[in-house]
C-alpha cells in the first residue's frame, strides 16, 4: 500500500482560458474577435447538424472553413489544415465540435506560427513561437478539450496516439453552450460522458493530483452518476445536458493539471485497432484498473466509491469495481471488451507493446509487469 500523506501538496494550478458556460451562449460569439480572419476547424457532422457552423460563418463571413477532421485526427489532417491556414493568412482559430476538431485546431494554431509538421511537436512545450489565438466551441460533452493544453493526434504510420502538450495552446476562450449537445444520439452521449467520468476518476489517482483537482473531479463523478442514466433516456432535456456538459468541463480542467493515467493508455489499443470510441475504450478498463488503484490508494478510491454510490451497495462489502459494474448495468453498457469486437488472441501483443512505452506510466501508481498488463487486458475482455 502506498502511504497517503495528509499534508497539503505544493502545486501549480493554471487555467488561462476564459470560460463562458451558458444555454444559448453561442449567440454571444460576435462578442469575441481574436483576430481579423479566422480559420474555422470542424468535423464532418456535429457542427453541421446543430447549426453551429452556419452561425459561425454568419458571424465571420471572411472565415476559412476546414471541415475534414475525422474522429481521432491524424497527423496528415493537421498538416493539411496548417497548409491551408498559412496560405489563407488566417490569424486566429475557431474550433467547433467534439474533442477531435478541437484537438486538431489547437495543433494547427501551433503549427501556423512554427516551422515543421505536426509530428515534430509530439512532446511537451516544443512550440517556440506563440500560437494563433484559439476560440473553442464544444458540441459534445466528454473530452473537456476546450480547457486543456493537449492535442491528441493519431500517428497512422506507427499506429499510435501521440500528444502535443504545450501550455501555449490553451484556448483563449471556451464558449460552452449545452444546447449544442442536443443533437447527440444516445450512443455518442454515453461514450463521451464515460470519457469525462474516466478523466475525473483518473485525475484523482494520478501522481499529479492536487487538492483543487480532487474537489473538481469528485464533483464531476457525482454529477455523472446522478444525471447520465437520466440523460441517455431524455436526450432533449436541456437541464440534464447542461449537467453533463458541466461535468465534462470539470474533467478537462482536472486533466489539464493531472494528465491521464494507465486507463487512457490501455484504451488507445482498442480505439486504434478496433475503432472503439474513445470514451467506451476507457470505460472498458475502469473496473480492472480501479480494483488495483483501490489497493494502491485506498483512501482516494474510497472517495470515488462514495461519489458513485448506488443505494444497493454497502461500503466494506463491495469493491469499487462492483460499484462501477452496477452503474454500467444501469446505463445498459456492456463492460466486456469481447462484446465490442476485441480479439482475445491479440491481448498479449497489446500488453507487450504497452510495456515498452514508459511515457504511458508516468502518472500511474504501482508496478506493472507485462504479465500484469496482460491480466488487465484479459479482465477487460471478460468484464471482470
Amino acid at each position: 500500500m502506498i502511504e497517503e500523506k495528509e499534508s497539503i501538496k505544493e502545486f501549480n494550478f493554471l487555467i488561462p482560458t476564459q470560460i463562458i458556460f451558458k444555454v444559448k451562449g453561442l449567440k454571444e460569439l460576435k462578442s469575441f474577435k481574436l483576430g481579423e480572419k479566422p480559420f474555422i476547424v470542424t468535423g464532418k457532422n456535429s457542427s453541421k447538424k446543430n447549426g453551429a457552423l452556419e452561425f459561425v460563418k454568419e458571424c465571420y463571413p471572411n472565415g476559412v472553413v476546414f471541415d475534414k477532421v475525422e474522429e481521432n485526427p491524424s497527423t496528415e489532417t493537421c498538416n493539411e489544415a496548417n497548409s491551408i491556414c498559412r496560405k489563407e493568412n488566417c490569424d486566429w482559430v475557431i474550433c467547433i465540435g467534439g474533442g477531435s476538431p478541437i484537438d486538431a485546431g489547437k495543433c494547427v494554431a501551433g503549427l501556423a506560427t512554427n516551422e515543421g509538421n505536426c509530428e515534430d511537436y509530439f512532446g511537451r512545450d516544443l512550440f517556440k513561437n506563440v500560437p494563433l489565438p484559439i476560440l473553442a466551441i464544444p458540441t459534445t460533452a466528454g473530452t473537456g478539450s476546450e480547457v486543456t493544453p493537449y492535442a491528441v493526434i493519431t500517428d497512422k504510420k506507427n499506429n499510435m496516439k501521440k500528444t502535443v502538450a504545450d501550455t501555449k495552446i490553451f484556448p483563449k476562450v471556451a464558449l460552452i453552450d449545452p444546447e449544442l449537445t442536443l443533437t447527440m444520439n444516445k450512443n455518442i452521449t454515453l461514450s463521451t460522458a464515460l470519457d469525462a467520468l474516466s478523466q475525473c476518476m483518473e485525475g484523482i489517482v494520478s501522481k499529479k493530483s492536487t487538492p483543487i483537482t480532487d474537489i473538481l473531479a469528485l464533483e464531476g463523478c457525482r454529477i455523472i452518476r446522478k444525471w447520465l442514466p437520466y440523460v441517455i433516456n431524455n436526450l432533449d432535456d436541456v437541464k440534464g445536458r447542461s449537467e453533463i456538459m458541466y461535468a465534462s468541463l470539470l474533467s478537462g480542467i482536472v486533466i489539464a493539471h493531472t494528465g491521464t493515467t494507465l486507463v487512457h493508455a490501455l484504451g488507445y489499443y482498442y480505439t486504434l485497432n478496433y475503432g472503439i470510441p474513445h470514451g467506451i475504450a476507457n470505460a472498458l478498463f475502469l473496473i480492472p484498473m480501479f480494483n488495483r488503484n483501490e489497493n494502491y490508494l485506498p483512501d482516494k478510491v474510497k472517495l470515488i466509491f462514495n461519489a458513485l454510490l448506488n443505494e444497493s451497495v454497502q461500503e466494506g462489502k463491495y469493491r469499487i469495481g462492483d460499484n462501477l459494474r452496477l452503474f454500467f448495468e444501469e446505463l445498459g453498457f456492456s463492460y466486456k471488451a469481447k462484446d465490442w469486437g476485441v480479439e482475445e488472441s491479440r491481448l498479449s501483443e497489446f500488453a507487450q507493446n504497452l510495456s515498452q512505452d514508459p511515457y504511458r506510466f508516468r502518472n500511474q501508481y504501482g508496478e506493472f509487469s507485462v504479465q500484469e498488463l496482460e491480466n488487465i487486458f484479459r479482465e477487460s475482455y471478460l468484464g471482470k
